[in-house]
């Protein structure tokens, strides 16, 4: 067979067809590229979005640390109130009694009598009716369609 060409793919000469013989050029010797330089990596020492996260975890630590202790006060003085409470009711009812036996309900009625008191039982009675009158009716939904078409078309 002819010469083939160095690309085993194309097979442009077959015997027996009309087909040109491909020739074969000079290699042309190669050029030389360029030396690819590599640029200088920069190296960072940290990460700044790890800081960044860790000082957020930082703070919100502290805060949670401080909260604890802020609740623990307000539950203290909660408390302190409560006890509080309880020591201005336990005062309470016992002036309530104080007061309760400061005075004699007899001796109070005697007193009333003697500036003119009257019984409920001698006191007339007077019973006055006073007639309520009856709610006006509200129209209903279609009785005010019908008013608001008349209105329309009068």
């Amino acid at each position: 067979m002819a010469n083939y060409t160095e690309v085993r793919y194309i097979n442009a000469y077959v015997s027996g067809t009309a087909a040109t013989m491909v020739e074969r050029k000079a290699r042309k010797k190669a050029t030389l590229m360029p030396k690819f330089r590599a640029e200088k990596k920069i190296v960072i020492a940290f990460d700044p979005v790890a800081v960044f996260g860790i000082v957020v975890a930082t703070v919100m630590a502290v805060m949670l640390l401080v909260g604890f202790m802020t609740l623990n006060q307000v539950n203290e003085e909660a408390r302190q109130m409560e006890s509080y409470v309880t020591s201005l009711q336990n005062e309470n009812i016992s002036l309530q009694d104080t007061y309760d036996s400061g005075y004699d309900l007899e001796q109070v009625r005697q007193i009333a009598l003697t500036m003119g008191m009257v019984s409920v039982d001698e006191v007339p009675h007077v019973t006055i009716d006073v007639p309520m009158p009856e709610p006006e009716v509200e129209p209903t939904a279609w009785e005010t369609f019908c008013m608001f078409l008349t209105g329309l078309f009068a």
